[in-house]
């Protein structure tokens, strides 16, 4: 995140809120009142009152074009309708009155992300989450594994996130004792930077890189989410999400910004109802999740009832991933906290997820050193030469 000093205008109507917040701002190294005399607006913090639906389309030109780079409302209740069409329109922060200096900083400080964000132009790391109809489809099983084997690929530049509520189970699976989860991050919102990110990411002894969900307390607010993983994707190339779908349907950050939506499902009648719900719910809040979802059989027996073929047909969709059923392996590896992938790799199950993670895996594999044809006719010389001498002196 940058450290320039964002300018901040104050169009507010209670006078007391007013002088508070130019002590508020006086006092905070990263803001300054902006110079009327100047076009610049910074953060203008906008008090609605009686001519709010005349101002309204003008301070969101004035977002929409940037000469305002945020726009935050205030006031001493929020008007449900003009939060909306704030909202619509790019408008992310209320401050409540009486302002708390805390408050401040924290929208201050998600302003200059975002910011910092959108000036980014490095090529950002591909997010990978998945979910299920229902607990017990195996999600976490193939989010630690598949995360293992992006890692084994690229040692450090893999993150697996926990997001499932209410109590993930990753560390479990790695034999982890984490010192920190993301409910520390969500101590201190306004903190949220990159050093201060990596300051709570458990790392694993082969690079791998985890963020563990907390025993209890909800999960984050849909904005901070967005920050949280716009961070991870700046420092890491995959970003591996192990999540479920909330009860309310509502379609999920990590579902909306992911690259790869992979939802893994059993070849059971259930497994299927569920899973083409959950297909219709996040199609039916994002057309262009569509395209990124991508289905994974697992725990697929011999002499399954419902066949592959026959359940792509019931949910009308390719299954492009089967994972056979590996029970003693997957269960052995779990007692041993390590993946399936690092204790059977030659298993049939551990072969799919590696193969997978291959499919993923959009960066540049190394080569295997090879001699090109010049050193290759060299050393082709260099025997003909040795064969020709042992030839002659044998004779």
């Amino acid at each position: 995140m940058n450290n320039r000093i964002i300018p901040v205008t104050l169009a507010l109507i209670d006078s007391e809120e007013r002088k508070k917040l130019e002590r508020i701002i006086a006092s905070n190294y990263m803001v300054r009142l902006a110079d009327e005399e100047n076009d610049e607006m910074g953060v203008l913090i906008y008090e609605p009152g009686d001519s709010v639906n005349e101002d309204l389309p003008h301070i969101i030109h004035a977002l929409e074009s940037g000469q305002a780079e945020d726009v935050y409302l205030a006031g001493s209740h929020a008007d449900s309708d003009i939060l909306i069409r704030g909202m619509r329109n790019g408008i992310r922060e209320f401050l409540h009155f009486p302002i708390e200096e805390n408050d401040f900083r924290a929208a201050i400080m998600r302003t200059a992300m975002r910011s910092s964000l959108d000036s980014d132009t490095g090529e950002k790391g591909r997010i990978i989450s998945l979910m299920s109809g229902k607990a017990g489809l195996g999600n976490t099983t193939v989010a630690v594994n598949l995360a293992w084997e992006l890692n084994r690929r690229a040692p450090g530049r893999t993150l697996l996130l926990d997001l499932r509520r209410p109590n993930g189970e990753v560390q479990y699976f790695l034999d982890l004792k984490p010192e920190y989860t993301w409910g520390d991050l969500m101590q201190d919102v306004s903190r949220l930077d990159a050093t201060y990110l990596h300051s709570l990411v458990t790392e694993h002894p082969s690079g791998l890189h985890i963020m563990p969900g907390p025993a209890e307390g909800d999960r984050p607010d849909a904005q901070t989410l967005y920050l949280i993983l716009e961070q991870l994707r700046q420092s890491y190339d995959f970003v591996i999400i192990d999540t479920n779908f909330p009860e309310s349907g509502k379609l999920t950050k990590e579902v909306e910004m992911a690259d790869s939506i992979l939802l893994p499902l059993h070849l059971t009648l259930p497994s299927l109802a569920r899973t083409s719900r959950l297909i219709e719910s996040i199609r039916s809040q994002d057309p262009d999740a569509e395209r990124r979802m991508t289905l994974i059989a697992n725990r697929v027996t011999k002499d399954t009832t419902i066949g592959v073929a026959e359940a792509a047909d019931v949910l009308s969709r390719r299954i492009p991933w089967v994972i056979p059923e590996d029970t003693s392996s997957v269960q052995s590896a779990l007692n041993q906290g390590t993946p399936l992938v690092k204790s059977y790799p030659k298993s049939p199950a551990a072969k799919t997820i590696i193969a997978m993670a291959r499919g993923l895996d959009h960066r540049k594999q190394p080569k295997s050193r090879s001699f090109s044809f010049p050193f290759a006719s060299l050393f082709s010389r260099k025997k003909d030469m040795i064969d020709a001498k042992l030839a002659g002196a044998v004779s």
